[in-house]
């Protein structure tokens, strides 16, 4: 037998289960607290340096993009050097970007820098030309004292295509390294911390003080390093100086220099250690107020789920319950969902006894209709296998035309609708068979009677007239009529380009659902002509009969 507990039993076993291992947690977590956030440490030092990277690659990956594309212009390659200066120093006048033309003497052809015709010396970047001419392609180089500048700058190089005319063999874009500098000052360190950029020379760009400056790197990294050194290492360090440091550097791709980031630990752990520690002390006092509360809220819960119960109970008898109101808002919403179930419970009730004596009263119509086709067809068939075809025929038309208000709950269907319905089968609407008119909605009666009488003339044109040929067209036409007895509407059914027909020698079943059936039903007129090319059928009916909605 399953034993069963009270809602404070249950709350207050819960309470205990989570409790007892979460101070055990808490005190692990303490315990853990130091290296896991040295890792952190480590993590958020490494992503430093590869934001510092990631900063620089695009201002080198925009200068190789400037050089491959200056490389390639009309100018450069005919030797118009004035006109290459003039617009390319137009191009980089805001990107801090200078371009200079150099030839195999390393004479200096010119220099964005200046105008065009200052004289200009040899270019100090010896080592870059050289490596730029070995490699063939576009090299960046260290930091290094410009010339014409007076300014710590570097290099991308690029070698020109030495078959053409032009006395010039590299090409290169230079930057200042105050505008790198820029990169790193953005950057956001803590206290004692300390972010560079090295190059493979051996110097390094510090912009942690106002001014950027460049300086050895042995003058700026941790205990005496070189940048040599770096190398060598991991990209994230421990160093053990005075102060246990952590240092992390990052490749800048496309050169030679790595972003360096380092500083020390504890300055890095000070403000999350006390974040943990108030965390900690306040998480159990937490815990201490929630055993309390959880006891009263049980009994809070108890009372309210007897009055949930208790109208549980009244709907089960078959009553109309009012809404217990309760302090709790997911109860109160309960207790609102069993009230409305009863009153739905008792209003469904009410319509599944009005549905019922609707489906008798559409069941007692629809036997009626089909023993009527029974007795009609039977007059005009020799056969019973004939009767069989034909009353099944109608019967399956008058099948489409049910289907069809199913489909829209038994609420209105358009007339367009139900013209596509009965004569799908018969012929290809918007092809042979042509519909106009504005959309009209019919009611259940309607769609039944006049979906009979469609189906009477796709038969009949499918049989002896319009689409009994390839050529031959039906065209369906509708249009709302006003006048002082109300509005009407006349649809007319018009067959063109089928074989002569004559009127037939006696009256069919179809005649009289085209004829009588249909002006009783829709209180209407109704006109059957048979002209030489095709039958003509117009109908004209109160629309107020139709039973013309606007459909939900």
């Amino acid at each position: 037998m399953v034993r069963r507990y009270s809602i404070s039993t249950y709350l207050i076993t819960a309470m205990l289960a989570i409790v007892a291992p979460f101070c055990l947690f808490l005190w692990f977590l303490a315990w853990q607290l130091q290296a896991s956030e040295a890792e952190a440490v480590d993590r958020r030092t490494l992503r430093s340096a590869q934001s510092i990277s990631r900063a620089i690659e695009p201002v080198i990956d925009s200068m190789v993009t400037t050089v491959n594309l200056l490389s390639s212009t009309e100018e450069l390659a005919k030797g118009e050097f004035e006109v290459f200066h003039r617009r390319s120093q137009f191009a980089l006048s805001n990107t801090g970007q200078f371009v200079i033309l150099v030839d195999a003497d390393l004479n200096q052809i010119l220099n964005t820098r200046v105008e065009y015709g200052t004289p200009l010396g040899k270019i100090s970047d010896t080592e870059g030309f050289e490596r730029a001419l070995q490699l063939g392609k576009p090299v960046a180089t260290d930091f290094f004292l410009g010339k014409t500048s007076g300014k710590w700058v570097f290099n991308v190089l690029k070698p020109l295509d030495i078959s053409g005319s032009s006395k010039a063999r590299v090409l290169l874009t230079t930057m200042n390294m105050e505008h790198v500098a820029a990169t790193i000052s953005d950057l956001e360190l803590r206290d004692g911390w300390k972010a560079i950029i090295v190059d493979g020379g051996g110097n390094a760009l510090d912009a942690s003080g106002m001014t950027p400056e460049i300086r050895p790197s042995t003058d700026v990294l941790p205990a005496g390093m070189e940048s040599s050194d770096l190398s060598q290492m991991p990209s994230i360090s421990h160093l053990e100086t005075t102060h246990r440091q952590i240092l992390a550097y990052a490749r800048i791709g496309g050169t030679n220099w790595k972003a360096v980031v380092w500083g020390p630990l504890a300055s890095a752990q000070a403000s999350i250690l006390k974040t943990w520690q108030l965390l900690i002390v306040g998480t159990i006092a937490l815990l201490g107020v929630c055993i309390l509360v959880v006891y009263a809220a049980s009994k809070l819960l108890q009372r309210e789920v007897a009055n949930i119960t208790r109208m549980a109970d009244e709907l089960g008898a078959g009553r109309v319950v009012s809404p217990a109101t309760s302090r709790i808002k997911e109860f109160d919403f309960i207790a609102r969902a069993l009230s409305n179930a009863s009153y739905d419970r008792s209003n469904k009730e009410e319509q599944l006894t009005m549905v019922m004596r609707e489906l008798a009263h559409r069941t007692k119509n629809l036997i009626s209709i089909v023993l009527a086709m029974v007795r009609q067809s039977a007059k005009n068939v020799d056969s019973p296998q004939e009767l069989v075809a034909v009353t099944g025929n109608r019967i399956a038309g008058l099948g489409q035309s049910i289907d069809l208000l199913t489909s829209a709950n038994w609420k209105t269907v358009t007339l367009n609708s139900l013209i596509e319905s009965q004569l799908g089968k018969f012929g290809t609407v918007g092809s042979d068979i042509m519909t106009s008119g504005p959309e009209f909605h019919l009611g259940s009666d309607a769609v039944q009677n006049l979906g009979m009488a469609f189906h009477e003339l796709a038969t009949n044109a499918s049989k002896y007239g319009a689409l009994k040929g390839e050529a031959g067209r039906i065209e369906i036409s509708w249009e709302i009529l006003h006048d002082e007895a109300g509005d009407q509407l006349r649809i007319i059914w018009r067959e063109t380009g089928g074989p002569e027909v004559s009127p037939p020698e006696k009256t069919s079943f179809g005649t009289e659902i085209l004829d009588r059936h249909l002006s009783a039903s829709t209180n209407g007129q109704t006109t059957l002509e048979y002209h030489r090319d095709g039958v003509v059928w117009t109908l004209t009916a109160p629309v107020s009969t139709l039973n013309r909605s606007t459909p939900e």
